[in-house]
């Protein structure tokens, strides 16, 4: 076979000099995994579809990467106000996991930066606003109610003395009212038990940069971590005993929303755990990289912010403990929500592993997603309407959209990624270096020595990954008796990688 010196190579070579070599197997450098599908953005409404995009042209980045926080972020808003009611039997509260999956430097903070560092911050403080005159009067309240609690004590020694029958106690205070929260980063589960309890009916947002960390640490302080994790998507009712206090926690509705990015190489070892339906819950969103490019627009934070105002004005009704109001589905629309629900069950029924059970929370999360939506298309449209009573078709069918175009297919891409072994993530890794890097051949000991690429530290590694790439038609075997010894052999590059390359 003809060969070519490195600088050759570099500057490109004939086609007519490609004769002889097979097409490479460019699925290698994205470990064969399924590509993205595109972010369907006409279900946001145009309002939010333009602010969406606006928002990901001034981060340099993928519009994808703006959607997941923003989607978690509303479903937190919304919280126990609202939820979703399919019949009277089924109900879904609104809150949403959202994972943004890219490597460093693809944009995934600064596609959330907008929402997690100018919007939200904004509602916090308005949700305090009232706070400190709350606070203010529950400490008179509870000077009076101590200077009774003193007086009734002086009155039940004077009725023991005299024979009498005690007074009643007087009212208590009552608990000391909690600064109200949106958002939390320490996740401890006591302390967001205390949270929901007494700081957030609605719900909390947990924020987690590398999502990861959270999840494989679940359990480090507690045994039942995840099962608090995994209940904590339902909505239900959850009692949280503690050792140093003899008085439970009583949350009515635990329920949760969630957002963090995790990176493609943290994907295996996550998802290699058994399979309790933590993950299923997520809604995933690993979209390519876009071409950097710097913008000097900013985003609209300040219309978010007006949208998202509305959604905390959103209240639960009174009552002892306050309910979620109800917002049934569409009567017309029912029929779609079972024909959705029977196509996932038979995608089911043939799915394996994570997918399975992804699929098996398809139709809560179409019930979950079309409350979102239409929340979202009332909160952007401003004025003075009131908030919607109903899920119209339009938003089923705008979620049922996104799950089957865009979520269930991205869980795909995850969980296949998931499923890769380390021979082929070692491939991949040293086919993205012979993109980057375009040298002539590739030289084992380099690279042990030299290079030093991640996965690929001995010679046996890379002897692995380049048979991989062998069988992909990227490399070919040294020639025999090129080379001494194993550890030097030098594997030729088929010179139609570079002009297949991306």
């Amino acid at each position: 076979m003809p060969r070519d010196g490195a600088a050759a190579v570099r500057a490109g070579i004939d086609d007519a000099e490609n004769i002889g070599w097979a097409e490479p197997d460019m699925a290698v450098l994205r470990l064969h995994r399924r590509p993205p599908p595109p972010l369907p953005m006409s279900i946001f409404g145009p309002e939010w579809a333009a602010w969406i995009e606006e928002t990901a042209a001034a981060a340099a980045a993928p519009p994808d990467y703006v959607v997941a926080p923003l989607l978690a972020s509303v479903s937190t808003l919304i919280g126990n106000a609202r939820w979703a009611q399919a019949t009277p039997g089924w109900s879904e509260p609104p809150h949403l996991w959202m994972a943004s999956v890219g490597d460093s430097g693809s944009s995934k903070s600064p596609g959330a930066d907008s929402l997690l560092r100018d919007v939200l911050p904004e509602i916090e403080r308005r949700m305090l606003s009232d706070f400190p005159d709350r606070l203010q009067t529950w400490r008179v309240g509870a000077e009076i109610a101590k200077a009774h609690e003193e007086a009734w004590k002086s009155e039940v020694r004077a009725a023991e003395k005299a024979g009498k029958s005690p007074p009643q106690p007087p009212t208590p205070a009552g608990p000391e009212p909690q600064a109200p929260r949106l958002r939390q980063n320490d996740v401890t589960i006591e302390r967001v038990a205390t949270l929901l309890a007494a700081a957030a009916p609605k719900g909390l947002l947990i924020v987690r940069d590398e999502l990861a960390g959270w999840i494989s640490g679940m359990c480090s302080y507690n045994d039942a971590g995840r099962a608090f994790w995994v209940e904590s998507f339902g909505g239900r009712p959850y009692r949280v005993e503690r050792q140093k206090n003899p008085e439970p926690i009583i949350i009515p509705r635990l329920a949760v929303s969630v957002y963090g990015g995790v990176q493609p190489e943290r994907l295996g070892p996550l998802l290699a755990d058994a399979d309790d339906g933590l993950l299923a819950r997520i809604l995933w969103a690993w979209p390519d990289a876009t071409p950097f490019r710097l913008l000097r627009n900013a985003s609209r934070a300040t219309w978010a912010i007006d949208a998202f105002d509305r959604l905390r004005w959103l209240d639960l009704q009174p009552g002892d403990p306050a309910q979620p109001i109800m917002v049934p589905l569409a009567p017309e629309a029912l029929p779609m929500l079972e024909e959705f629900a029977r196509g996932a069950q038979l995608k089911q029924a043939s799915a394996g592993g994570l997918m399975r059970s992804a699929l098996g929370k398809a139709r809560g999360l179409a019930l979950r997603l079309a409350l979102n939506l239409e929340m979202l298309w009332w909160a952007g449209a401003g004025g003075m309407a009131a908030p919607p009573t109903t899920i119209s078709t339009k938003a089923f069918i705008a979620a049922a959209l996104f799950l089957d175009d865009y979520a269930l297919p991205m869980a795909e891409r995850v969980y296949g990624d998931a499923a890769a072994t380390t021979k082929e993530r070692n491939a991949a890794t040293l086919a993205r270096w012979i993109i980057r890097e375009k040298p002539a051949d590739v030289y084992v000991r380099d690279l042990q020595r030299k290079v030093r690429l991640p996965g690929l530290t001995t010679a046996e590694a890379i002897h692995d990954a380049a048979k991989a790439l062998i069988e992909a038609d990227w490399l070919v075997e040294p020639e025999k008796g090129s080379q001494a010894r194993r550890a030097r052999a030098a594997y030729p590059i088929n010179p139609r990688v570079w002009s297949a390359a991306p």
